[in-house]
């Protein structure tokens, strides 16, 4: 049995097949909605709200890659700033064509390596995720009540998808700090200082700001579609949202659960499928625009590793 679910588990993990299941569930979606008014509403969206969109990400850039060396920085890694921007970008691009857990993490550790003992790489990223992971949650739990007045208005499946991401969420922030405590234990006390809100507030700080942005972009995303009258509601619904896609299982990037994610947690907000899908297609088009640059830098990188070994 554990042979099979290996295997099982190979075959899905390749490139193409990813691609395929991703494919099979945005047709679902499709076939489930209006299509024509999903068109309609995309195309009515506003060309300026999607610049502003595309600002915010790339700030977001910049704070993820911040966080992430405020962090490694109090591990003891003395490398620059822009390499972590550099790295952070390579990884939210390559991140598109894969599950970004997986992928997004090789990739940062891959192009850090050399710069640091591979403990400070590898407990850097952990930290790095737990710390927006843990920021998310909270934000989620903070705003409960909220959204316990609105889903009671909502058949009991929205009330028990709600209930299963809070409990997913948990669930996995469980796992993830069993791990990390495995992996840090032979540099305990530093470990422990940087993850002490009150000795470390700083990550903690970044983490809040970064999900407020991607919550802010969100609610540009119904702006721009002309729903401004529901966009508050929507950043509110936001970090149930994002928290709703982290612990879903992911094919090429968020594409997919995060369309299906939304069609469920944005109702609250009066969206409609077709206006809940076309937030989170507009949401994911200009993440993927923003980080396309970072496509270019893996290939000026790999290319000057092809000269350096030819000389």
């Amino acid at each position: 049995m554990k042979q099979v679910l290996l295997k099982a588990g190979a075959r899905l993990n390749r490139r193409g097949v990813r691609l395929i299941a991703m494919l099979a569930v945005m047709v679902s979606i499709f076939a489930k909605i209006d299509r024509s008014a999903l068109i309609a509403h995309l195309a009515h969206f506003d060309p300026i709200v999607g610049v502003a969109i595309v600002g915010v990400f790339l700030l977001s850039v910049a704070l993820f890659a911040r966080r992430w060396w405020h962090i490694s920085r109090a591990l003891g890694v003395n490398a620059p700033f822009k390499d972590f921007v550099r790295a952070l970008w390579i990884s939210q691009s390559v991140s598109e064509c894969g599950p970004p857990l997986v992928v997004g993490e090789l990739a940062r550790f891959q192009f850090m390596r050399g710069v640091a003992e591979t403990w400070q790489l590898v407990v850097g990223q952990a930290v790095d995720r737990l710390s927006g992971a843990i920021v998310l949650l909270f934000l989620v739990l903070g705003l409960t009540p909220i959204y316990l007045g609105w889903f009671s208005e909502f058949p009991g499946l929205k009330v028990a998808v709600f209930a299963a991401i809070l409990v997913s969420s948990a669930s996995a922030a469980a796992i993830l700090v069993r791990r990390f405590r495995r992996t840090a234990r032979s540099h305990t006390e530093r470990v422990l200082a940087v993850c002490n809100p009150l000795r470390s507030p700083g990550h903690y700080g970044l983490s809040v700001l970064l999900q407020l942005l991607l919550a802010a972009n969100f609610a540009l995303a119904a702006l721009g579609l002309g729903l401004s009258g529901v966009a508050p509601a929507v950043f509110l619904l936001a970090p149930l949202l994002l928290l709703g896609v982290s612990v879903l299982p992911g094919l090429v990037s968020d594409w997919g659960k995060r369309e299906a994610a939304a069609v469920f947690l944005l109702a609250p907000a009066g969206l409609t499928a077709e206006q809940s899908v076309a937030v989170s297609l507009i949401f994911g088009a200009l993440h993927l625009l923003t980080a396309l640059p970072g496509a270019l830098l893996l290939l000026l990188a790999r290319r000057r590793q092809a000269v350096s070994v030819v000389e």
